[in-house]
């Protein structure tokens, strides 16, 4: 049998790539209303990557009454799991020995459950996971103060935020303000900034921190000469 290749998202390559057609199922409808006909298709592929192997459903559907400026159907493509275009990162999975049980668990838990909000394309719920994570970390290490504001004023105050990357934090916290009470849809480009700018925060206090408290542990100390 002859292989036949198409092109498909991959979440492990991060891009389009050329996937191997494993299984291929094909289901026309038609249906009647009012003496009036409509008409489309849903095709089901089984493919499987050919850079990483990783394998997918990708499926495909069209509708005779969604149509371009053309006429011409468009087509909605769909993968199972999810299309991503952003991996979670890679220290993600280091925090488990960096941070106590309780601690990891829910920012952990919070990342992860972020991240499968953009792959879903969920970009309200993944700006409102994000003020999420950030006040849980202020909380984290300032204590409560009783009120958003005060929190960052204590984070600030501690030492975890210089005065230009609080200038970089408050519109974040506000986009997740907003998605919450102002009806604020972020774009895909938006979100991936709000992620990226977090992530940079959360690596730099609990990975880099953590890390460099274990390196300061294992050099040697100068002598008194």
């Amino acid at each position: 049998m002859e292989e036949i290749k198409l092109k498909a998202q991959c979440n492990k390559c991060l891009g389009e790539t050329n996937h191997l057609l494993l299984h291929k199922e094909d289901q026309p409808w038609d249906e009647e209303i009012e003496h009036y006909t409509i008409h489309g298709s849903e095709t089901f592929n089984m493919v499987k990557c050919c850079g990483c192997d990783s394998v997918k459903l990708m499926h495909s559907s069209w509708f005779s009454e969604i149509c371009d400026e053309y006429g011409r159907p468009i087509i909605e493509i769909s993968y199972y799991p999810p299309a991503i275009s952003r991996a979670e990162p890679k220290w993600l999975s280091e925090i488990g020995g960096l941070l106590p049980n309780n601690e990891m668990r829910f920012v952990r838990g919070l990342i992860k459950e972020i991240y499968s909000a953009l792959h879903n394309d969920s970009r309200r719920l993944a700006a409102m996971g994000i003020r999420a994570l950030i006040e849980h970390m202020m909380i984290l290490e300032v204590t409560d103060n009783g009120s958003f504001k005060k929190n960052l004023e204590a984070f600030q105050k501690a030492g975890y935020l210089s005065d230009k990357q609080r200038t970089i934090i408050e519109p974040i916290l506000e986009a997740g303000h907003a998605a919450i009470h102002r009806g604020y849809e972020p774009s895909s480009e938006d979100v991936i900034t709000v992620i990226e700018i977090t992530e940079s925060l959360v690596e730099t206090i609990y990975v880099h921190s953590k890390k460099a408290e274990k390196l300061k542990e294992r050099v040697p100390q100068r002598g008194n000469t």
